[in-house]
């Protein structure tokens, strides 16, 4: 009885040990300072969100979003951006959020698209 318990520890330790790996191992990519830094910056409220992406529209607050549709507030607002983001910080963000996202480059058309480099929470 005391080999089964002694195994049984062991392996709890080593899964554990594993999981421990894996989670500093995402934690650094996912704030590795030697990444590249954003060339631009863009603020304003998220109006629109899925999986992968969010639009952030600048120039409306978060009660006039609330008040428009997706299209209306990318006719009112300005400079509407999808950006494509990670799950990790997909998951911190909730619609009418106002944020500020760093990027490299978007491409030209309207709305435009990009990937977010930096992403702030600005009404925290």
């Amino acid at each position: 009885m005391k080999g089964r318990s002694t195994v049984a520890i062991m392996l709890a330790l080593t899964l554990l040990a594993i999981g421990a790996i894996f989670y500093f191992i995402m934690q650094f990519y996912e704030k590795n300072p030697t990444q590249s830094k954003p060339t631009g910056y863009m603020s304003g409220i998220i109006v629109d969100m899925n999986n992968t992406s969010i639009l952030v529209v600048g120039d409306l607050t978060a009660e006039e979003a609330k008040n428009l549709s997706v299209q209306e507030a990318i006719d009112n607002g300005k400079d509407a951006t999808w950006f494509t983001i990670t799950m990790g910080l997909r998951e911190a963000l909730e619609k009418y959020d106002e944020v500020k996202v760093g990027y490299d480059a978007l491409a030209e058309s309207y709305p435009m698209q990009g990937t977010a480099k930096t992403l702030e929470k600005l009404n925290e």
